[in-house]
């Protein structure tokens, strides 16, 4: 869970909180006292608060499934927010809106507002999104639309293998050696049919050449991105791609495609979700 609070009047920022409490974490959807108990400062003043919300918030597991845009879409989502409603008369909730796709299926949440954001930001932009972490999304934008989209399981992939495949016995540790898990990456990039294979290596190097746990965690995680990265090529091959996330992940991305000769800018998530934000919430009122 990630917010900030914004002054109404004039749009500046009051304050920033990111607190760990995803929807998976929270019992009997006890989201409109998780939001008091954040708020309850302001509540104490005789206002009523707007709360704009993306992400898993709107999905089936979330507070109200807000339910789905079709691509082509123009982003224009405050023309359907879902509003909640709510116990404590002080706090208006919108959910924004996630986006689907029916060929080939595909579904997303959150990322369509940092889509927005990256429109607004570089003022009707043309090429590839690449939003990595647990479920990687490759986006493409033409004229300030979102004409498709592609979704890679990698984040979640890794934490798996690490915890329940073979590799767990040899994996005791979270850190990553970025200049191996780069090498690795290249080695799935190049040759992806093998990505099983090279698995199992670990597990034999571990035993018979003693590589350590960190070892073994940054060559995993190579090996992941660099399988996403081969499979999306037809979304980065010939396109200026943003690559939304943070280091030392990012950079394993930034180092594989900009060996194809693909240009590549990295955006920090918070703050294109912001702008995004902002954006909806600017054309709500």
């Amino acid at each position: 869970m990630r917010y900030w609070i914004i002054n109404r009047d004039d749009g500046k920022l009051i304050n920033e909180k990111s607190i760990p409490l995803g929807i998976k974490f929270i019992n009997h959807k006890n989201f409109e006292n998780i939001l008091v108990n954040e708020f309850q400062d302001y509540l104490l003043e005789n206002l009523t608060i707007d709360i704009l919300c993306c992400g898993m918030i709107g999905s089936k597991q979330g507070w109200k499934d807000s339910g789905y845009f079709s691509v082509p879409f123009t982003p224009e989502f405050y023309k359907k927010l879902v509003f909640v409603k709510t116990k404590n008369k002080k706090l208006n909730i919108y959910i924004v809106p996630g986006l689907k796709q029916s060929n080939p299926p595909d579904v997303m949440r959150g990322e369509e507002t940092q889509s927005l954001g990256i429109i607004k930001k570089y003022n009707n932009f043309d090429g590839v999104i690449c939003f990595t972490g647990t479920h990687s999304k490759w986006v493409q934008i033409v004229g300030n639309e979102i004409i498709s989209f592609e979704t890679f399981l990698t984040g979640e992939l890794f934490q798996i293998i690490s915890e329940h495949s073979i590799l767990k016995q040899s994996i005791s540790t979270k850190k990553i050696d970025i200049n191996l898990a780069k090498e690795y990456a290249l080695i799935a990039f190049s040759d992806p049919h093998k990505f099983s294979k090279n698995l199992f290596e670990l597990r034999a190097k571990n035993l018979i050449d003693n590589l350590n746990s960190s070892e073994i965690l940054s060559c995993l995680s190579g090996l992941i991105i660099g399988l996403e990265i081969a499979g999306s090529r037809k979304y980065w091959l010939g396109n200026e791609v943003i690559l939304v996330g943070s280091s030392p992940m990012v950079d394993i991305y930034k180092l594989i495609l900009n060996k194809q000769n693909i240009a590549t800018s990295i955006q920090d998530s918070k703050d294109i979700s912001l702008i995004g934000l902002k954006d909806i919430y600017k054309n709500l009122n």
